[in-house]
């Protein structure tokens, strides 16, 4: 399988870093507008082919990723079509949807083109900031035409799983307005700190030199790149202003509510976000991904969790993640592993009930 990468940033580089890792193709060939990283990318040997403009290199590819900013894919996508065979998938990895696949659909292409989005990333950039394992357990939207063939769909979907991300099927506008609340306004607000913190600190620079701790976790995303946000901002412009909108009455009743001093309703504002923070560790895939899980309750003890997982490992078991579920109601804890597939998992529940744990299925 040859597989073609358009743009080697963090998410093409780790899509290149993964494919080489995991053995998933005898051939890459990329394409990145600074030729001097597609030569590093060659000379590293997670690529085995460098082209150096959209041309033949790219004619043979089954499937080409095309990561770059969401205001040029139209642009990657028309010239790579004139080049492909109808068998050729070409996909995004662009954080906007409608935008893309509007400008896509009024296209007459001989292949077949899938909107892709890896939920993943860092607020580093650039091929150096890529790893292997960026796609790991991380959702990965796809957001296929209506007429796009099943075959095309399966294969892209196997080739993401392959990689390690878990495909999700959405459509286009549910897409938008859902990053733009979970990932491009919080990245607009801590952009927004920042500049309030700027704008505010002394000629001391008091406030830069303690700012640490809460405050860099909180605003760590304002490092990312700016070129991709402004085109992030401008593709996505009215799903963003309708979540600003909710956020300055949410600031609008906070403000009310210390105004008037009301101890009760700020427990509440605290503990509500609290409640529901605390609850992403130990929320479910739910409806959008099939998963495999068993419950280990375990004792509180030094090497509990290499124990279990070493065990399964001797038996070939391949656990795809594993974390503590805390509760008050229990002395020691629980484990929660989560496997690839149902024998995997009905494998774990005999061989560590076996082993005297008291095991359930999810």
């Amino acid at each position: 399988m040859k597989i073609g990468v358009i743009g080697l940033g963090i998410i093409g580089g780790s899509i290149v870093k993964a494919i080489n890792k995991k053995g998933l193709s005898e051939c890459v060939v990329a394409y990145n507008r600074n030729p001097e990283v597609t030569k590093q990318a060659l000379s590293e040997g997670t690529i085995q082919e460098a082209a150096y403009e959209i041309n033949d290199s790219f004619r043979d590819c089954e499937i080409i990723f095309i990561c770059v900013p969401v205001d040029v894919v139209p642009f990657y996508v028309k010239k790579l079509s004139g080049l492909v065979d109808g068998e050729c998938i070409l996909t995004d990895v662009g954080s906007t949807k409608v935008n893309v696949v509007n400008s896509i659909r009024e296209m007459s292409l001989a292949c077949t083109f899938i909107g892709g989005h890896p939920m993943a990333g860092s607020e580093s950039a650039g091929y150096n900031a890529a790893r292997h394992t960026l796609f790991e357990n991380a959702y990965y939207v796809l957001t296929p035409f209506s007429d796009t063939k099943k075959s095309h769909l399966n294969k892209l979907m196997d080739f993401i799983s392959a990689l390690g991300g878990l495909p999700v099927i959405m459509e286009p506008p549910v897409h938008d307005y859902v990053t733009a609340a979970i990932s491009h306004v919080p990245h607009v607000l801590a952009s927004a700190i920042v500049n309030m913190i700027k704008q505010l600190d002394g000629d001391d620079k008091l406030m830069h030199t303690l700012a640490a701790g809460g405050f860099k976790d909180l605003t760590r995303i304002a490092s990312s790149p700016p070129v991709i946000w402004e085109s992030i901002c401008l593709a996505n412009s009215d799903n963003i202003l309708k979540i600003l909108s909710k956020f300055e009455e949410g600031i609008c009743s906070f403000r009310e509510i210390l105004r008037k001093k009301d101890s009760p309703a700020l427990m509440d504002f605290f503990g509500s976000a609290k409640e529901y923070r605390d609850s992403f560790s130990e929320r479910k895939h739910g409806s959008l991904i099939k998963t495999y899980d068993i419950v280990v309750d375990v004792e509180d003890q030094p090497g509990v969790i290499a124990s279990i997982s070493g065990e399964l490992g001797r038996h070939g078991i391949n656990i795809k993640n594993i974390g503590i579920i805390n509760s008050w109601e229990m002395e020691g804890g629980a484990l929660e592993i989560c496997f690839y597939d149902r024998e995997s998992q009905q494998s774990s529940y005999w061989i560590l009930k076996a082993l005297g744990f008291s095991v359930g299925i999810k």
